[in-house]
């Protein structure tokens, strides 16, 4: 059935790009049955009622599923890309190739199109776990600013940056309208639940969860517990290194260590303070009977911030599976577990250099800082000597403390480390 289903298929030097418009199809709600099938010369589009065989006239690279690179909500339109057999690709044939994603059930070309927002590991599958997990090591290095860092060391120090730890509640009832997205996105796979069954006990996708979960945490803190549309996916995309580099982790203390570098190194407000705030948040909201549903809302929260920008492919290739498989399995007693390590590693990690040499970085920010305050402060005695007696006349509103004191006992009083 192909009526009110338009395509059009054009390429460039590596793809095949795909736009399906269904002007009479409620994207949003049936975005989890997008998967298009990809043969040698034929594209296959299924959304139910709607089934679509797509003829092209170049050899493409057979993958499983492809997934939509973007959608228009508004207008109905899909935007596949899909690789196309290159005469590189022909000669490299021979080369290991490397599942990804959920439970690494994923494999055959990614080509992701980084652009300012949207920095992730593009072609996985070229890349081995630790080769992953190397090049993230190598890009935060050269991504980190001290300058940026130092900042906002001193600004968190003074005030936090006027942010609420509170903001985020450690008790949630999902919404009529979460509990029907999540219904929707376990009916896209009801032939293959029982696979995720199976998976409760496995510690690496718990780790990943975990990774996902406190990139999600930061955002909520940023942005007062509301979703922003606007810098949101940013955030968790970049914080969170399963969703940018793919990586599985191995340890609890990796997931805590990577999350807090990441913190340091991408959002627009950089702190090891906010990164502690989020650790401790998981680790209370653990504690509470309800854990498994404030699960699935940080999972829905990150699954819509995805979806309409260049990240909603990341919803296909984890945040979705991850939402099916807390549902179906509940894993609140080895996540539990998990959170203990992390509040027990906490105070550790939060000790432990973040391997930018930013120590010196701050040091030298807090006593450049201290210096031109106590240089202002001593002007400011020098100009109220010389008004004598006057000064004591002045009216209670007038005589407010000045904020340079108040900024500058703060700073005398902070112990100078990152």
């Amino acid at each position: 059935m192909s009526d009110s289903v338009t395509y059009t298929v054009s390429y460039t030097d590596t793809h095949a790009v795909l736009l399906v418009t269904t002007p009479e199809l409620d994207l949003e709600h049936a975005d989890t049955a997008l998967a298009l099938e990809v043969h040698d010369r034929e594209l296959v589009f299924t959304a139910p009622p709607y089934h679509v065989r797509i003829p092209v006239d170049r050899d493409l690279r057979r993958q499983d599923e492809g997934f939509p690179e973007r959608i228009d909500y508004e207008k109905g339109v899909i935007c596949y890309h899909i690789p196309l057999v290159t005469r590189e690709q022909v000669e490299a044939s021979s080369e290991t190739l490397f599942a990804y994603g959920f439970n690494n059930w994923y494999s055959g070309p990614l080509n992701i199109i980084n652009n300012q927002d949207f920095k992730s590991l593009s072609n996985p599958e070229r890349f081995s776990n630790e080769e992953r997990h190397q090049k993230r090591l190598s890009d935060e290095k050269t991504d980190f600013s001290s300058e940026h860092f130092g900042m906002d060391h001193v600004q968190c120090m003074i005030d936090c940056f006027g942010l609420d730890s509170a903001v985020i509640p450690l008790e949630i009832k999902l919404t009529e309208d979460q509990n029907y997205r999540i219904k929707v996105i376990l009916s896209d796979k009801k032939d293959n639940l029982d696979q995720y069954r199976t998976l409760a006990d496995d510690s690496s996708i718990l780790l990943n969860l975990l990774d996902m979960l406190l990139a999600v945490l930061y955002d909520k803190l940023l942005q007062s517990n509301e979703l922003n549309e606007a810098i949101s996916h940013v955030n968790i995309h970049r914080i969170s290194a399963t969703l940018s580099y793919f990586e599985q982790f191995k340890s609890v203390d990796a997931v805590l260590t990577a999350f807090y570098r990441r913190s340091c190194v991408y959002p627009l407000f950089r702190s090891k303070e906010l990164a502690q705030i989020c650790a401790q948040c998981l680790a209370d909201a653990s504690k509470k009977d309800a854990f498994n549903d404030w699960i699935l809302e940080k999972l829905m929260y990150c699954y819509e911030s995805f979806m309409q920008n260049d990240c909603s492919v990341l919803n296909h290739y984890y945040v979705k599976d991850y939402i099916r498989f807390v549902r179906l399995c509940a894993p609140v007693e080895g996540l539990r577990k998990a959170v203990e390590e992390v509040a027990a590693l906490l105070p550790q990690v939060h000790e432990r250099s973040l391997g930018f040499g930013e120590e010196a970085v701050v040091q030298k920010f807090v006593r450049d800082i201290i210096g031109r305050l106590d240089d202002s402060s001593t002007d400011s005695d020098d100009d109220s000597s010389s008004e004598g007696e006057t000064e004591t006349e002045r009216s209670d509103e007038e005589v407010i403390s000045q904020p340079e004191e108040s900024v500058l006992d703060k700073l005398m009083n902070l112990k100078i480390q990152p």
